[in-house]
């Protein structure tokens, strides 16, 4: 019966047994390599260096994706691992020497984690390569051992990891986005027959709906661990994150088209349409590997009949109120189709096919750019301290560059496992760490104990040889699936026993280990409480607010360019790049609870889609003009200001961490109708009417945006009861009868 319950637990922690099959992997890797290297080969420290290695590489690393994919990294890890290695062997010399290369090789090697995910799973276990050998005794002498004893390791986890009990690597991501695109392209099927004429099913409908929602939501970055993110500076990487981006504002595009199409008869619209979701099934095809990549030709139809539909949009003259009512339906489709458009694009890069230049804004030149460009540019963009990779990784560098100075000044003989101490302890957030600090402390306390009883009992060598595989079993395999503590603690026993196997036997390594932990337990600590102790929650707010703030004025400026104003324009992604980033790591922590209670993921869509519209609306050039014909373009232009400085109001409001009131969704033009019916009666073309139309959509969307970041009214924050306060409130409610009367005009 216990057996039976010791299998049951196992698979409920390990439903694949990958776990398991990693740990056994790494267990006869890390045994043949200590105990052939010790007595094989009759030198103990190329033993103990292949040991470290397959653990450095096999368990402390989080080698992202399946065999193949693990087994690139590792082949790239091997030369960067020998350099470290050597450079922190020659750098042992003195403590001075070897503290300035933990400061150089902790900031470089962390900080190039920016560069992608397996960088980033790849960047704790680099760091131990230089931190085991930079610590005494000197002797450049032991190079060759070492430096065989790290190949062997890793050359030996190559081979293990394609030959015993290879398991079937986890679904990508890109599977992932294929399966949610696919998902999308069953609720497009219905909603390209809404305007066809012939009954829809409303429930088959809103359950395609529905599935399409969670299976976009379930496509987030922020849902997924670190390491298997489409993360990299790569071009086919940043196509699946372009691709993410595209598939929310093409559900949201779609939802708004449903919600507009009933009753009206469009054959055309209905071609569009559909061509629009056959274009997705073909999309989600090539994502799968089902089928072949997007072909040019389909790109190109979809195109010519996007630009047709701007050149020749339905006028009915005699109805305004219904042209500007088919109008936005128009725009809304168009947008859909061109958004589209792009996602099929994006998976044909991701593919490795270039896409042909477009003119305006190029927002695909990752594609047209080299890998080593896109890297540099990647890493420049984090070029700043408000990049959380780059707080990161001076807080790590800065920690271990103390403990280095530390354990050198205290002469500890087993210095190593302080540094290893704080890179096991320290998260991105000070109350993170805190919070893992306990588990560490008392895993280690408990795993000293542990290990001195063994050391204690075992009088006879041989239960050395005996205990030491059965402890790599249950700290490589077991281990992972426990709470910390008691990972912590079985770590603890096995490098005990390891340190007694390769050197003399001596009860005072367990209390060493222990005191190693607690002073690196402290550093670690004290750097995370005085460098950016809130980690991600301490900048989305700052991030997400900029980006914010840069998407609405630039979508004004876009707005102003195309009513003929000469205004400069900023549609870079660094903003965009800056707030993911922060918005990912604040997900991965314990949430603040003193942050402005916004729907954070709704504030990063709502930039997305002013910065995708404005670039959209950029492309299209002269083609997009907004004709000043009875004003029109001048209400839009003062349109598009409020929505500028609501979103700017929102912005400084989250930058000062507290909601002092809620900021209301401009109201649209109220006399938008006449405007129009001016603009057909003074001659100019149906597109030019579209291009207004288009245009109020776009905003209109940017409003419904805004209101969805911030909490309900009835549930907004008071500060205080004061007068002020009071008004405040007040003014945030007042426009709210005459702002539902306006909006609900524009959705009748």
């Amino acid at each position: 019966m216990t057996r039976i319950g010791v299998l049951r637990w196992l698979r409920r922690r390990d439903p694949g047994y990958d776990v398991l099959r990693r740990g056994l992997r790494l267990t006869v890797v890390a045994a043949a390599g200590l105990f052939g290297g010790t007595y094989g080969l009759g030198d103990p420290l190329l033993g103990l260096y292949t040991l470290f290695s397959a653990i450095a590489t096999g368990l402390i690393s989080q080698l992202p994706g399946g065999p193949a994919q693990r087994i690139r990294a590792l082949a790239v890890a091997l030369p960067v691992a020998l350099a470290l290695v050597t450079l922190g062997s020659l750098l042992a010399v003195n403590t001075w020497a070897a503290a300035s290369g933990m400061l150089v090789v902790g900031f470089v090697v962390a900080f190039a984690s920016a560069g992608g995910p397996r960088i980033l799973g790849l960047a704790t276990g680099l760091q131990l390569f230089y931190i085991a050998s930079s610590f005494p005794p000197y002797q450049p002498g032991a190079l060759p051992s070492r430096l065989g004893g790290v190949a062997l390791g890793i050359v030996l986890l190559i081979l293990a990891e394609r030959v015993l009990w290879p398991e079937p690597g986890p679904a990508g991501y890109r599977d992932r986005l294929a399966e949610a695109s696919g998902t999308l392209a069953d609720y497009l099927d219905l909603v390209a027959e809404l305007p066809s004429g012939d009954p829809v099913d409303d429930a088959e409908l809103t359950r395609r709906r529905a599935a399409a929602s969670r299976a976009v939501a379930g496509v987030s970055l922020a849902r997924f661990p670190p390491t298997q993110r489409p993360a990299s500076a790569g071009a086919r990487d940043r196509a699946l994150r372009h691709g993410v981006i595209l598939i929310a504002q093409i559900l949201a595009q779609a939802d708004r088209l449903r919600a507009r199409s009933t009753g009206i008869h469009d054959e055309e619209l209905t071609r569009l349409l559909r061509r629009v979701a056959h274009l997705m099934h073909s999309a989600a095809g090539a994502l799968a590997g089902a089928t072949a990549p997007v072909g040019e030709a389909e790109l190109a139809r979809l195109a010519a009949q996007i630009q047709h539909g701007y050149d020749h949009p339905p006028i009915e003259r005699t109805d305004p109120a219904r042209t500007v009512h088919l109008l936005r339906i128009d725009a809304i489709a168009l947008r859909l189709a061109d958004s589209v458009r792009t996602f099929g694009l994006t998976t044909r890069i991701a593919d490795g096919l270039k896409p042909p230049p477009e003119p305006g804004p190029d927002d695909l030149f990752y594609a047209r750019r080299s890998a080593v460009s896109l890297y540099w540019q990647q890493l420049q963009l984090h070029l700043t301290t408000r990049s959380v990779y780059l707080q990161g990784a001076l807080r790590v560098a800065v920690a271990l560059t103390v403990a280095r100075v530390v354990a050198g000044f205290l002469n500890l003989n087993h210095g190593f496992w302080v540094l290893l101490a704080i890179l096991t302890l320290m998260r991105t957030s000070a109350v993170d760490t805190r919070k893992a600090l306990r588990s560490v402390l008392l895993g280690t306390l408990l795993g000293a104990a542990v290990g001195t009883l063994l050391l204690t009992a075992a009088h006879v060598p041989e239960l050395i040889l005996v205990a030491l595989p059965v402890m790599m079993v249950l700290t490589f395999a077991i281990g992972p699936l426990l709470p910390q503590l008691w990972g912590q603690a079985l770590f603890t026993v096995l490098f005990v026993l390891v340190f007694v196997e390769v050197g003399p036997a001596n009860l005072e390594i367990a209390g060493a280990r222990l005191l190693d932990v607690a002073i690196g337990a402290a550093v670690g600590v004290l750097a995370g409480v005085l460098l950016w102790p809130k980690g991600g929650s301490g900048e989305v707010r700052r991030s997400v607010a900029q980006y914010l703030e840069m998407s609405a004025s630039t979508a004004e400026g876009v707005v102003a360019r195309l009513a003929g104003r000469s205004v400069d324009v900023d549609v870079s992604w660094r903003r965009l790049v800056l707030a993911e980033a922060s918005f990912l790591q604040y997900q991965s922590e314990r949430h603040d609870r003193w942050l402005p209670p916004v729907d954070w993921m709704a504030a990063v869509v709502a930039a997305n889609y002013l910065h995708l519209g404005a670039l959209f609306r950029l492309r299209r050039g002269a083609a997009g003009r907004l004709t000043r014909v009875a004003g029109a373009a001048d209400r839009l232009e003062e349109y598009a200001g409020r929505i500028r400085r609501g979103y700017v109001d929102l912005a400084h409001q989250l930058h000062a961490g507290h909601l002092r009131r809620r900021v209301p969704a401009p109201a649209p033009p109220d006399d938008f109708t006449d405007e129009v019916q001016a603009v057909l009666d003074a001659g100019e073309p149906p597109s030019a009417v579209l291009n207004l139309v288009d245009v109020e959509v776009w905003l209109y969307g940017a409003g419904d945006n805004l209101d969805r970041i911030q909490p309900a009214p009835e549930e907004f924050p008071a500060a205080d009861n004061s007068p002020a306060h009071e008004r405040s409130r007040a003014d945030a409610h007042a426009p709210a009868d005459e702002h539902r009367r306006l909006r609900g005009r524009w959705d009748d």
